[in-house]
């Protein structure tokens, strides 16, 4: 037997592609801020291939374990050999116990983000991490192997690399041509070594992307930034449940304004405008996600709008809103209460996020789709 099996070939090749994008997104993403959406999207796409991964490996594992793999030619020392195989099974230990340490850092994270592979297949976290205590120490440390331990496997891969290159080129005795994919071999070894090139030159690239590149947030019409009304005179909130922790939360930017006279409410009103990308729940990888496209699409949809169609008394200090809300280009209408005291306002209401579209694109499993809405506004 003087190569792999096919299928051996195949899971080789379609593994080291998957690395090197976990090593790409990992690079990318780390160069972005915490409340970017990007940043976001490629921290899913990260876990997707690293759990592919480790599905791939152990897969491979067990078919390397009942298939035997072509000797090494006679040429090769035993020193050799000795270095062939323990870089083999360090290669193996690192592509189990990295994708382990992300699912561990995952599972702990006080953040408790859901995992979808590929934006499709809902994936768990480890029971024993999601009820431990102290999970943010947890989740840095998990966090700091899991670096540590990338870093390794990018020295590994390249010491790996750099050998079967010195088979082929200095001792010619055939050892890469064992896992190449079969065809015009010169043309596939000038793929390998370009392929190679090219990654050591795209992560030498990525590094040196500044760590601090700014985020460009959604604009909504030109007026609401410089119309914000500031924090002691309204405030918009809100709270809701992810997997039965409570998220809380403010929008910045927003602009309420309240026309009210109780000796003529007939013609009060209250008009409010929110800039969805302002969101600000003192977690920068929610606010991330809360404006991607599945949620309130701040790209698309830059505002939030409630308009009263009625305001009414029900007591003192006490009224009924009537009216309508707009998210995501998708309008309901709703009433709540609103109490006054001095000439501050506020009012508290529940919507059902999944009547306006929001996260509707099998999220519905891990957030509760209840989410109250407050506000105060002074008159």
């Amino acid at each position: 037997m003087q190569r792999y099996n096919s299928v051996a070939v195949s899971l080789h090749w379609l593994i080291a592609l998957m690395i090197a994008g976990l090593i790409v997104l990992a690079k990318i993403s780390h160069n972005l801020s915490d409340d970017d959406p990007l940043r976001f999207e490629l921290i899913q796409w990260h876990k997707s291939f690293g759990i592919s991964v480790l599905l791939l490996v152990v897969f491979r594992i067990a078919w390397r374990l009942t298939h035997r793999p072509p000797a090494l030619p006679e040429s090769v020392r035993k020193l050799e050999r000795f270095g062939a195989s323990a870089a083999h099974v360090a290669l193996y230990g690192l592509m189990l116990a990295l994708p382990i340490t992300g699912w561990a850092m995952v599972s702990a994270s006080p953040l408790n983000l859901a995992t979808e592979l590929f934006g499709l297949i809902p994936w768990p976290h480890l029971p024993w991490l999601t009820t431990i205590t102290d999970k943010e120490v947890w989740a840095h440390r998990f966090h700091d192997v899991h670096h540590l331990l990338g870093n390794g496997l990018m020295l590994l891969v390249l010491l790996h690399a750099l050998a079967a290159l010195r088979h082929h080129f200095l001792l010619k005795d055939g050892v890469l041509s064992r896992m190449t994919i079969r065809g015009n071999q010169e043309n596939q070894y000038g793929l390998f070594l370009g392929v190679l090139v090219a990654g050591a030159g795209g992560i030498a690239l990525l590094n040196l992307l500044d760590n601090n590149q700014q985020q460009v947030r959604p604009t909504a019409p030109a007026g609401i930034e410089e119309q914000a009304a500031v924090v002691n005179q309204s405030l918009v909130g809100f709270s809701a449940s992810q997997m039965g922790d409570p998220i809380v939360g403010v929008f910045k930017l927003h602009k309420i304004t309240l026309e009210i006279d109780n000796a003529n409410l007939e013609s009060a009103s209250l008009q409010a405008q929110v800039e969805t990308a302002s969101v600000d729940t003192g977690d920068g990888q929610i606010d991330a996600t809360v404006v991607t496209a599945d949620w309130f699409a701040s790209k698309e949809f830059p505002l939030a709008e409630f308009a009263s169609s009625s305001i009414t008394s029900t007591g003192e200090g006490q009224y009924r809103v009537a009216g309508t809300m707009t998210i995501r280009n998708v309008s309901n209408d709703i009433e709540f209460d609103m109490s006054q005291s001095g000439n501050q306002y506020r009012g508290e209401f529940t919507i059902d996020r999944t009547d306006f579209g929001i996260g509707v694109g099998g999220q519905d499993e891990f957030v509760a789709p209840d989410v109250t809405i407050s506000f105060e506004v002074s008159k």
